[in-house]
């Protein structure tokens, strides 16, 4: 990206985030974690209050399907970047793409990085293959695959494509084949 602004003293800055409210309630045939990537808003209010007393200017925009509009209003200089995206297996691309095509400097990894990263198994192939030292795994795409003689219980059984500890409960960790199908 090459999106070269002037030096400033002050800054426009748009803290994008999803907002999780443990107030409201959460939509039918949703799982019970399905926004446990999503911050609270004492944390984006925290987060204004520091880069204010730098003397920048800031803004919540929430990341929803409004952003697009809400960034052309507000007109940021950059975007304090910690939305996680609006859906699929690279949600967490969707925002930097979006500040990309609009040209709008941002915080946090680029659209690559967290299209690839929040796919586990991908990550760890890529690692793997760069030869980096990585634990044994295994994607089940149907949960009855033979089980690699490489794994070794106990196992740890997380969701390939989602973030922070979505899908990870006390038990995640599995100790015998029978567990792992169950979880699988």
């Amino acid at each position: 990206m090459n999106t070269h602004r002037p030096l400033k003293r002050s800054w426009k800055i748009a803290v994008l985030a999803n907002i999780k409210d443990d107030n409201q309630p959460k939509p039918e045939n949703v799982p019970p974690d399905a926004f446990a990537d999503f911050d609270y808003i004492e944390t984006v209010d925290a987060l204004r209050a520091a880069l204010e007393t730098d003397g920048h200017t800031t803004a919540f925009i929430h990341a929803d399907r409004e952003l697009p509009f809400n960034l052309r209003k507000f007109k940021p200089d950059i975007c304090f970047n910690l939305a996680e995206g609006l859906g699929g297996d690279a949600r967490e691309a969707q925002v930097p793409a979006l500040l990309e095509m609009l040209a709008i400097p941002y915080t946090g990894s680029r659209v690559l990085a967290n299209g690839i990263s929040l796919d586990k198994t991908l990550t760890k192939r890529i690692w793997r293959d760069r030869r980096l030292p990585v634990a044994p795994f295994q994607e089940f795409q149907f949960g009855d695959e033979p089980l690699r003689p490489e794994l070794k219980f106990p196992l740890f059984v997380k969701p390939a494509r989602e973030g922070t500890g979505m899908g990870v409960d006390m038990k995640a960790i599995v100790n015998n084949e029978a567990e792992l199908r169950e979880r699988a």
